[in-house]
């Protein structure tokens, strides 16, 4: 076992490594009373005027154990006023606040403590007690259920403004620490039964691994360096695929099937969590790929429907949220017939002059659904999306329909049908990209100038 001494230069090193704390900086450190949140709040006590930053001790009362966690609050409470430490407390009913959320009492725990922790102080680092032992819990949990790289790395050591100086320490370590100071602490009765998850693991798992080796814990902490190392590679090469493939939040599918398979599959899955889903696990993604040529939808966590039209995956946009869209036009480019390239939300449209002898070779009634326009009739006109009461006028015959109907029935999914590029001017449609040109911009024998309007998606 390390020395007292020892210790405290193990968590220097790691706060230096990882450039936690500067000068004048506020941490906020989160205290539940534990061994190993005491360990951090003596520490940081100790060394905050040598490295010249101040510390608030901040406690939640989530409100679940009754009697048990006021006497955690006023242990915590009562060693501050004692040690002269600027001493912060919260109280929730998570139970309560839980059952209205739909959170889970841990997720809904959690969203409040880190909320209240923020709230205290503007820009403060916050400081938590996970060590390694958690880590190692924390990896084992995600490979029992099913976890990716990531998942296999435990706790960073940082995340934004959260620090964790004690990474690199084991339980015992800490335990050790207060022992050698002369610092009590406090034990959380849910911790020694196996009612929960990590618990089993703690008990369970972890002591037959330390059997196999007893310097587990120092190689766990070897292969995390490696991993971590790997997992922000990957990471950052799968950052740049989406940025290079989201086109308005929708992604091709050719190009993503062209990826190796390691990046595809963590595309994807960026691609559902930027979609809102949650908890994307391997089953989910493999559902995924399975639908991206042939078409089709999966249903994720959180409400996401992940679709492929076996050309683009996008998401599928929730009835109540097509609807608030349908009288909201948010784009409106002008035509110009000087210009021939337009990229127009996710799509490409391309308006090319076409000299009127090329297109002899067609029957003048096939020209609309080849996309071919009198030019002199899109004067004043605008690409744009569709709006509420749009018509389209079908060319040579006469008569009209809503758009609503129209998309129906050429089988236009709801979620799509507001983002389908139109050229029209102030009274009619002109253009609809994937139907072709109305009755009011058709080539007739009198046309003088003939564009061809494409797009592609």
């Amino acid at each position: 076992m390390k020395t007292a001494t020892e210790i405290e230069n193990k968590i220097l090193f790691v706060m230096d490594k990882y450039g936690m704390v500067g000068s004048g900086d506020t941490v906020i450190v989160a205290v539940s009373g534990g061994a190993d949140s005491m360990c951090l709040l003596h520490f940081f006590n100790k060394i905050s005027s040598k490295r010249n930053f101040n510390i608030i001790c901040a406690h939640v009362n989530h409100g679940i154990r009754g009697a048990e966690a006021d006497r955690d609050e006023s242990f915590v409470r009562d060693f501050c006023e004692k040690n002269s430490i600027e001493f912060r407390a919260a109280h929730y009913n998570v139970p309560e606040i839980s059952s209205k959320t739909g959170e889970s009492e841990e997720e809904c725990g959690r969203r409040l403590r880190y909320g209240f922790f923020s709230s205290i102080c503007e820009n403060a680092k916050i400081a938590t007690a996970h060590h390694l032992n958690d880590s190692i819990e924390t990896a084992i949990f995600n490979l029992a259920r099913g976890t990716g790289l990531k998942g296999l790395t435990g706790i960073p050591a940082m995340r934004g403004n959260i620090i964790r100086p004690l990474i690199e320490c084991t339980r015992e370590e800490t335990e050790y620490y207060l022992k050698a100071n002369n610092i009590d602490y406090i034990t959380d009765s849910t911790n020694l039964k196996d009612d929960y998850s990590r618990n089993a693991v703690r008990h369970n798992v972890i002591p037959v691994l330390k059997k196999i080796n007893p310097s587990f814990e120092s190689v766990f902490l070897s292969c995390t360096e490696v991993l971590t190392d790997t997992e922000s590679y990957l990471e950052k090469v799968t950052d740049a695929e989406y940025e290079r493939l989201n086109k308005n939040m929708r992604f091709s599918v050719s190009d993503i099937n062209a990826l190796d398979s390691i990046i595809r599959s963590r595309l994807i899955k960026k691609i559902a969590e930027s979609f809102g889903a949650k908890d994307v696990s391997f089953k989910h993604i493999s559902l995924a790929e399975g639908i991206l040529t042939g078409g089709g939808a999966v249903n994720l966590h959180g409400n996401v429907t992940f679709c492929s039209d076996g050309k683009n995956i996008y998401k599928r946009v929730p009835q109540a949220e097509i609807r608030e869209r349908s009288d909201i036009s948010s784009l409106c480019v002008p035509f110009d017939e000087k210009k021939t390239v337009y990229e127009i939300s996710y799509t490409k449209v391309t308006a090319e002059t076409i000299d009127k002898k090329d297109i002899s070779i067609y029957n003048i009634k096939e020209l609309p659904r080849l996309n071919f326009c009198d030019a002199d009739k899109l004067k004043n006109a605008v690409f744009r999306t569709r709006r509420s009461g749009d018509r389209f006028r079908f060319p040579n015959a006469g008569h009209s329909k809503s758009l609503k109907n129209l998309f129906s029935e050429r089988g236009i999914p709801a979620e799509k049908r507001y983002n389908v590029i139109i050229l029209a001017d102030e009274n009619n449609i002109l253009w609809i990209d994937g139907i072709g040109v109305s009755d009011f911009a058709k080539v007739t024998d009198k046309t003088k100038k003939v564009i061809k309007i494409s797009a592609e998606s």
